[in-house]
């Protein structure tokens, strides 16, 4: 016997719920609901009319198991002394992998501010970097963000890569991402040719159009045009990098040509684009022949492939090496001993620093702050499952090797760890000797296949 609700079985009323909340033609009552693109708002809602009307409760852990539409509607069915028949439907098949490529390992930082303690806010990017230096790490990467406690111990990169220039001698300085816009793209030029200077030529910088107006108030005049000020600001840098001088207006309103100095050490920066939105910016990245800088934050790793198939085309569209150009996928990352210890230590501060991130309220819904306890504590405990299982790079070495596959069969070059959201510094450093191996296990793999 099927049970109904209304005019449609169980069933119906939750396929037509998932194609209404989710815009989708068909629901695959079979696919496990992580495929269908649930996010954490909407997984808390699916979590709450299952309790609330049909005394049903399922967990954030049992959705990424895999449960499907069809095993919910059974659920409710054996609540309510019924089965549910499901007709079968066959699963789309898997998309076409590109050519795997090996992975450097690189250690990025945005840790929540208020996380910090006053006395020590940066003696675990330090000691990281320390360690990264000894160990093989590839480079540091460090971000910028302003007026806001969540990354807010970054609002200068250069100035932070001038710490790291001085206190190490192998691993390189990355800003990731330097906001174009926000800046006078020459006085970018000159802070980062020091950093150059003073690293003997280790720098890298990705650029980023920004997008959170608040920002701005550095520079109000550019956030509508944002995107075409990077463009253009990112050509000026390279211009003045090589040593060429441009012309520009002096207080008086004369031209003048000026050049940048110190000289930098490299005679061409090495640039990334940073990309966390639609195709639109892969596309500018292959165009404009620079690196990318993405991460697994609103995408899963099939729509990075996509994505990266768009880059390559695009550099060959413009007589740029379709094969060139280096892709780093930033995950949070966290490598131990064991699963279950890992899962442990990275559970309580994950949410914590979901929590406070403003990109987490932000790509939900406009009345997620106004939830209640509850609600609030499902979306959270979706989000972590998400990051912890699909989006980022939690567990033991051997564990964690089949996202290491995965990325490098879709052409990602490099994985910059997040490693400083709350885990105690002592346990993050420890952690590192476990990451270290993680990345030998990962060259050795790529080697053999």
């Amino acid at each position: 016997m099927t049970r109904f609700v209304g005019d449609v079985t169980v069933l119906e009323y939750f396929s037509g719920w998932v194609s209404d909340r989710l815009e989708r033609d068909a629901v695959d009552p079979h696919a496990p609901l992580t495929s269908l693109g649930l996010n954490s708002v909407q997984a808390a809602e699916l979590m709450t009319i299952l309790e609330e009307r049909y005394d049903t409760e399922i967990t954030a852990e049992q959705i990424f198991d895999g449960l499907s539409l069809a095993e919910v509607a059974e659920l409710v069915g054996m609540r309510g002394g019924t089965d549910i028949s499901v007709p079968m439907v066959d699963s789309p098949p898997p998309p076409a992998a590109l050519p795997s490529r090996e992975l450097a390992f690189s250690l990025l930082f945005f840790s929540s501010d208020a996380q910090r303690r006053a006395d020590s806010r940066y003696h675990l990017l330090l000691e990281s970097a320390r360690f990264a230096d000894r160990h093989g790490f590839h480079a540091m990467w460090l971000p910028e963000r302003h007026f806001h406690s969540f990354g807010g111990l970054y609002p200068n990169p250069a100035v932070l890569g001038a710490a790291l220039a001085a206190t190490t001698e192998r691993v390189r300085i990355r800003a990731g991402s330097v906001v174009l816009p926000l800046h006078n793209p020459v006085r970018v030029a000159e802070d980062w040719s020091v950093v150059d200077n003073l690293s003997n030529g280790r720098v890298d910088i990705a650029f980023a159009t920004g997008w959170n107006a608040d920002d701005f108030v550095l520079a109000d005049h550019n956030y509508a045009d944002r995107v075409e000020v990077t463009r253009s600001g990112m050509e000026t840098v390279a211009r003045l990098w090589r040593g060429e001088p441009i012309s520009l207006p002096n207080g008086a309103g004369e031209q003048r040509s000026v050049r940048i100095f110190p000289a930098p050490i490299q005679p061409a920066l090495p640039v990334w684009l940073t990309c966390s939105g639609g195709i639109e910016r892969f596309e500018m990245a292959g165009a404009l022949g620079v690196n990318i800088l993405t991460a697994l934050l609103f995408q899963e790793v099939d729509e990075l492939a996509e994505k990266l198939s768009a880059y390559r085309r695009a550099r060959a569209e413009h007589g740029h090496g379709s094969a060139d150009g280096t892709v780093t996928v930033m995950l949070h990352t966290f490598v131990g001993d064991t699963d279950a210890a890992v899962r442990a230590t990275v559970e309580a501060p994950f949410k914590r620093y979901l929590e406070d991130s403003v990109d987490l309220w932000r790509r939900g819904s406009e009345a997620l702050e106004n939830l209640d306890e509850k609600s609030r504590a499902k979306v959270l405990d979706f989000a972590f499952e998400r990051y912890y299982r699909n989006n980022g790079l939690f567990g033991t070495p051997d564990s964690t090797l089949p996202m290491i596959t995965r990325l490098r069969e879709i052409g990602v070059d490099e994985i910059a760890c997040l490693i400083d959201f709350g885990i105690p510094d002592a346990e993050v450093l420890t952690g590192l000797g476990a990451l270290a191996e993680l990345s030998a296990k990962a060259r050795t793999v790529h080697l053999s296949q």
